[in-house]
């Protein structure tokens, strides 16, 4: 079972690899220096920087070492984020005219087809897009969660409970596949976070404050 959608996937792996190197140059350079630049018992180290008891040590520099290693962190991080910022469009597309449209049952004002389904489809980076979307609740609570389909049918959105050792009565949520859902949430106490593992979703509900998130 994953718990990183497929959009994310290649994203994780380009992370680690650049940590990865970043971490053995970073590790490397300080391992190095630790047992290179060391004195012994009964030696006496040449005194290369000149310092004096009771004298500010003398201002050493490097203008290229310097402009190296501000220059080439920040080009990572510029290319860290290009390639994040599809990924993230994505997961918190516009509910307006984004990847998944307008909601399903309203008139798209792009070309004034009524879609009543949402015919999702993923690309193979990752990215799902659909002709528009169906909208649901979620509400936190202490000990459980509430669901809302709203106005959708029973073929789309269903709710049930079922009975689960140690925790009991827990309430159950089925979605139809093929369709993408706009779980509009709340919290009526602290923050809790739905996590659906199937697709590698999770956002945060906040008390007093409404929260979105997709599931295609």
């Amino acid at each position: 079972m994953s718990v990183t959608t497929v959009l994310f996937d290649e994203l994780w792996n380009e992370y680690i690899l650049w940590s990865l190197f970043v971490g053995a140059i970073a590790f490397g350079w300080l391992y190095h220096h630790s047992f290179w630049f060391r004195s012994y018992d009964g030696e006496d180290p040449p005194n290369v920087d000149l310092l004096k008891v009771g004298v500010f040590p003398k201002h050493n520099d490097d203008m290229r070492l310097e402009v190296t290693w501000t220059v080439l962190p920040f080009v990572l991080i510029v290319y860290l984020t290009y390639i994040s910022w599809a990924p993230l469009d994505a997961v918190w597309t516009s509910t307006e005219g984004g990847v998944h449209g307008f909601e399903c049952g309203e008139v798209n004002p792009r070309d004034g087809t009524v879609y009543d389904f949402s015919n999702n489809v993923m690309a193979s980076d990752g990215i799902v897009t659909s002709d528009c979307y169906h909208v649901i609740g979620i509400t936190a609570q202490q000990w459980f969660w509430s669901f809302d389909c709203l106005e959708l049918e029973d073929d789309l959105c269903d709710t049930d409970t079922d009975s689960v050792e140690v925790y009991g009565s827990v309430p159950i949520l089925e979605l139809k596949k093929g369709e993408t859902y706009l779980a509009v949430m709340e919290s009526e106490d602290v923050t809790h976070a739905p996590w659906f593992l199937n697709i590698g979703m999770k956002e945060d509900e906040l008390n007093g404050v409404e929260t979105t998130l997709w599931l295609p």
